[in-house]
């Protein structure tokens, strides 16, 4: 049986409750790669899969297409979390913000648990969701605009300087690149039709 097949099988089985949305990609093919299983990669790839990593969401399935780029993708992913010069909740942040700015729902789906994990507020969530980054310290709003000026392609002069008050320039360049990351994955997510694992968790923390 075909890969593409059986990932599409793989997807409808794990997933048959979950949600209307998933069923409806699943049914009309609209995966526009195979979702590949952790056996189906070379043996020197398969632990990119394992759940010691970030087992198989269909992100990294689809991206295992070219296992080259899935493993230089989650190096590089790996690197920014360490080096950006973000804590751990405030990169949760920014991600959701460049998520929310871009209606990227599987990136939005994949963070919102990590966020709170790490200890995001639903009242920070609901505060990114509507853009309302006054809520926030003048630090964290100046880094809010900054990645959602990123991701639209448009950071002018005050925007930068905002941000440039509050953070050195190591910290300015992890910022941007996180931003450019995210955006980048928003574009292969959507290029590629990868469907969500679930239910949507909802723009808003008690919209689902």
């Amino acid at each position: 049986m075909p890969s593409l097949i059986r990932a599409r099988i793989r997807v409808y089985v794990d997933c048959r409750c979950r949600g209307l949305l998933y069923l409806w990609v699943t049914f009309t093919g609209m995966v526009r790669v195979p979702l590949l299983e952790q056996s189906e990669l070379p043996s020197d790839y398969q632990h990119l899969l394992s759940e010691d990593a970030m087992g198989e969401i269909n992100l990294l399935c689809a991206m295992a297409n070219n296992p080259d780029i899935l493993q230089s993708y989650m190096r590089y992913g790996t690197t920014l979390w360490q080096n950006s010069g973000l804590n751990g909740d405030d990169l949760e942040r920014c991600i959701l913000s460049i998520a929310r700015t871009l209606d990227a729902a599987y990136e939005w789906n994949q963070h919102v648990p990590i966020a709170r994990n790490l200890g995001v507020s639903d009242a920070d969530i609901e505060a990114i969701t509507i853009e309302n980054f006054d809520y926030f310290d003048d630090r964290r709003a100046a880094l809010l605009r900054y990645v959602q000026a990123v991701a639209k392609g448009d950071v002018d002069n005050e925007t930068y300087a905002a941000l440039a008050e509050h953070v050195d320039k190591a910290t300015i360049v992890g910022a941007t690149q996180l931003a450019t990351h995210y955006l980048a994955t928003a574009r292969f997510l959507d290029a590629l039709e990868i469907p969500l694992e679930g239910e949507f968790v909802g723009w808003t923390p008690n919209e689902n």
